[in-house]
């Protein structure tokens, strides 16, 4: 596993008035790593991944990806740069077809603007084609080729969130964010989530940074992991050291009673 570091936060703060929602959070995800946040619900994971992706601004602290530093940057701008997510609530386009929200995605890497697209410049042309074949290589490799022409809202759930990590993937990029992405999975739905992650590590080439309440899909594909609880990380490592962390334990089942 390569250790070129892909994404670190230094010491990521954010205040929402008086309450103080994460501190101090310093995570690292080398090249081709699987890394996971995980805590109880309001840890802050979520609010880290908005900072991560310009949809918060941190109050303190910084995100450098690549060695660039890019909080203050929009999302849209932090997208450019090759970092996609998804989230908790799949967010496809329900009455289009699978074929159709990918391509969809597509068009954050167009380079033509909006007027040679319109009168059909053969540059626009060309681009829309070579969008069209990348969208269906895209859908051939994840597995779902044969839903092109179906619309998203028919797809079962395990398969709309395929979908919803294709058309991230869709926009090429580097790092991956994945939002809790096995929430109202049943269990053959979650296995097979697992190994479609794992898959897509390798077949893209790319990391990915994950907050997932599932531990046994966490445990099964993280290299590393974080642990948040109000906001601060109690412990962070390999899975089966975090497993075994009585802060984690504590964090999740919380004190025994006594006597």
């Amino acid at each position: 596993m390569a250790d070129a570091n892909i994404l670190k936060t230094e010491n990521l703060t954010i205040r929402f008035g008086g309450l103080t929602a994460v501190e101090n959070l310093n995570v690292d995800v080398n090249k081709g790593e699987i890394v996971a946040i995980i805590g109880p619900n309001g840890a802050g994971k979520t609010t880290a991944f908005n900072m991560i992706t310009g949809v918060y601004r941190p109050t303190e602290g910084d995100v450098l990806f690549e060695g660039n530093k890019i909080n203050g940057k929009r999302p849209d701008q932090i997208a450019h740069l090759g970092i996609a997510r998804t989230f908790q609530n799949i967010r496809l386009f329900k009455e289009l077809t699978v074929l159709e929200n990918v391509l969809i995605a597509n068009h954050l890497r167009v380079k033509s603007n909006i007027i040679s697209s319109v009168i059909r410049m053969p540059g626009a042309r060309r681009e829309e084609k070579q969008m069209l074949e990348n969208s269906l290589e895209l859908l051939k490799e994840v597995g779902l080729a044969e839903l092109k022409d179906e619309k998203a809202q028919n797809l079962p759930y395990g398969l709309q969130r395929r979908l919803e990590i294709a058309r991230a993937l869709a926009t090429k990029p580097t790092l991956l964010l994945l939002d809790e992405p096995a929430a109202g999975m049943n269990p053959k739905e979650t296995e097979e989530l697992s190994e479609f992650i794992t898959e897509i590590r390798e077949k893209f080439d790319i990391s990915i940074l994950l907050i997932e309440h599932h531990m046994q899909l966490v445990m099964d594909i993280s290299d590393r992991i974080y642990v948040l609880e109000y906001g601060k990380t109690i412990a962070k490592g390999i899975p089966e050291d975090v497993q075994s962390d009585p802060k984690v334990i504590k964090a999740y089942l919380g004190e025994e009673d006594e006597g």
